[in-house]
């Protein structure tokens, strides 16, 4: 893969559920991860964890060849976040997952500081009532000014760009949603920060996409690369998993 790029994998359930297919990829899973996955009480939720976990292992020897998709190990930070444990390769690799009723997705780069959020859109949201409770005063007063249709969608690029960002930076849930907002345009997607935040908003570069009707994606980049990394989109399967 390029140093300065992140490869973006994303798969929809309905079309990758094929007969076989989450036998195959439970068979890349570590034991550890073949008992998380047994521990969901819906098949639903176990497949889609097995199909999340087995598409990292892929992504992660789609970057890095020599490495099969059995012998990643991870481990974690200090807030949870997961990082690659072994085996070494030569230049190190970052990832981030996502997983949202009936969608997959994982980013990988060789910078650290990247993230992926996914979320199922639903219609049953009450975007103002959630908004007062967790997001930033100017992002609650956007979606007061928006029609019902309009606030919806705007407050799910909110949350899911929000959740992009905190898993680029590796926080967790340990920075309040409320502590910085993120501002949408047309003409670009903007991050400002309460005075007591030590980050930079010129050091962040946001994208959002649909890969489905029914799913929203945002990826946070704080590589601080001139112009942000270039994003390549690959849909399931990878050539790999056909095997």
């Amino acid at each position: 893969m390029a140093d300065d790029g992140i490869e973006l994998f994303i798969g929809l359930i309905e079309s990758i559920d094929a007969p076989g297919t989450v036998d195959a990829c439970r068979q890349l899973l570590s034991i550890d991860e073949r008992t998380r996955a047994d521990r969901f009480m819906l098949e639903r939720h176990q497949r889609q964890y097995i199909f999340a976990h087995a598409m990292l292992r892929l992504a992660l020897s789609h970057a890095a060849p020599d490495v099969a998709p059995t012998d990643w190990s991870f481990s974690t930070g200090r807030y949870g976040r997961p990082f690659v444990a072994a085996p070494a390769t030569s230049t190190a690799l970052h990832f981030s997952l996502s997983h949202a009723d009936g969608c997959v997705a994982c980013v990988v780069s060789r910078h650290e500081t990247i993230g992926v959020d996914v979320e199922a859109v639903s219609r049953r949201v009450a975007p103002l009532s959630t908004a007062l409770r967790f997001f930033a005063p100017e992002e609650v007063e956007t979606l007061r000014g928006l029609p019902e249709p309009a606030a919806i969608e705007r407050f799910f690029d909110y949350w899911t760009l929000k959740e992009a960002y905190l898993k680029a930076r590796g926080f967790g849930l340990n920075l309040p949603l409320d502590a910085f907002a993120m501002q949408v345009s047309r003409e670009a997607i903007t991050i400002s920060f309460k005075p007591d935040i030590a980050d930079d908003p010129a050091g962040w570069r946001f994208s959002l996409c649909s890969p489905s009707s029914s799913h929203r994606l945002a990826i946070a980049d704080g590589s601080r690369a001139a112009g942000g990394l270039r994003i390549t989109y690959n849909a399931w399967p990878l050539q790999e998993a056909a095997a």
